[in-house]
């Protein structure tokens, strides 16, 4: 077999894949396993095969594309962010494709190594391995690898070791501004709902909670501390769980305000008054000023902070660099679920 009549199906033959895969592997799909793509390399290489020109004219950079990763696109929080980015990245004529993690650290390989691979101009990231309080030296190593290659823009996370630009709402501000709010109204037990351990916005909020409630010497309740997730579902386990305790508190935060959703309807699956309590969420989210009742909630200054991520955006586009990032005050939107305490 001479050179010059090799073709795919040949190399799909001597490797036992498809042609379609071998097609991949020349294209860099990153859908292909990294065990089949060394092997149909290595075919490859013992054939002495080269990529045509057309295979390397689908692997040029794309100046214009935006990587954007998020975890989950039906939640509020990262919806909102992701909408207006888009909004304003079709204005200015880039181009912005949107993959989500899952929170999977396998999954938000594969889509670092499309966006790598693609050479994209810049990959917007948010949640998963970035809001992990310890994660492993495999996501780091790997964060640091793609780094090397693509500017990466983390939204409300970090990495340790990872010397990427950082845009992230100021955290210890909003609970502060949640406790300060409650003590106001006359609330001196409160509780702290929803979240996961190991999750840093997580582990940063709970421990600011506890620093500020013993600046206004109030006690910290260890049965009124329930981790439980970010869902509305979870919300009304945590609930639940909290409603069994001997003694309860006169006000609950949420980690979210998918979490007080959650709660408001354990309360009304139970027929117990939502009145009884006052409920203050975090990251006030588009439907929690139509709720019943709305919700007080902090929220990240969404203009601002896309405001941010864009500027970023625009100084990688323009060859300025990446910028140095930012910490986005927050402002607490008090609504009709924080009450003063008449107990």
């Amino acid at each position: 077999m001479t050179k010059k009549n090799i073709t795919i199906y040949d190399i799909a033959k001597e490797a036992n894949v498809s042609p379609t895969t071998v097609s991949r592997v020349l294209t860099n799909n990153p859908l292909v396993k990294e065990s089949t793509r060394q092997k149909v390399l290595e075919k490859m290489k013992e054939l002495d095969f080269s990529p045509n020109e057309a295979a390397r004219r689908l692997t040029k950079p794309q100046a214009n594309l935006i990587g954007f990763i998020l975890p989950d696109i039906t939640n509020p929080f990262f919806s909102q962010i992701y909408l207006e980015v888009e909004k304003r990245a079709f204005e200015k004529g880039y181009t912005l494709l949107l993959r989500n993690s899952m929170s999977n650290s396998e999954v938000e390989s594969t889509h670092l190594r499309e966006f790598t691979e693609r050479r994209a101009a810049c990959i917007v990231f948010m949640g998963g391995r970035i809001n992990k309080t310890n994660p492993s030296d495999d996501e780091i190593n790997e964060m640091q690898d793609v780094l090397s290659k693509v500017p990466i823009i983390m939204v409300n996370g970090k990495m340790t070791g990872v010397n990427s630009v950082n845009i992230r709402s100021n955290e210890e501000e909003g609970i502060r501004s949640i406790v300060e709010h409650l003590v106001t109204l006359g609330h001196t037990k409160m509780a702290l709902i929803g979240g996961m351990k190991g999750i840093s916005s997580s582990d940063h909020k709970l421990a600011i909670f506890k620093r500020v409630l013993k600046e206004y010497h109030l006690e910290f309740n260890e049965d009124w501390q329930i981790y439980s997730d970010f869902s509305v579902e979870s919300g009304r386990k945590a609930m639940k769980k909290l409603l069994e305790r001997n003694s309860l508190p006169s006000a609950i935060i949420g980690m979210n305000d998918l979490v007080i959703y959650g709660a408001y309807k354990e309360c009304r699956d139970q027929n117990i008054s939502i009145d009884t309590f006052s409920f203050v969420g975090f990251d006030d989210i588009y439907p929690s000023d139509i709720v019943y009742p709305s919700l007080t909630s902090v929220n990240h200054n969404y203009d601002v902070l896309v405001n941010e991520v864009m500027r970023t955006i625009d100084r990688i586009m323009n060859g300025k660099g990446k910028g140095k990032g930012k910490i986005i005050n927050t402002q607490l939107i008090i609504r009709e679920s924080s009450k003063e305490n008449n107990v």
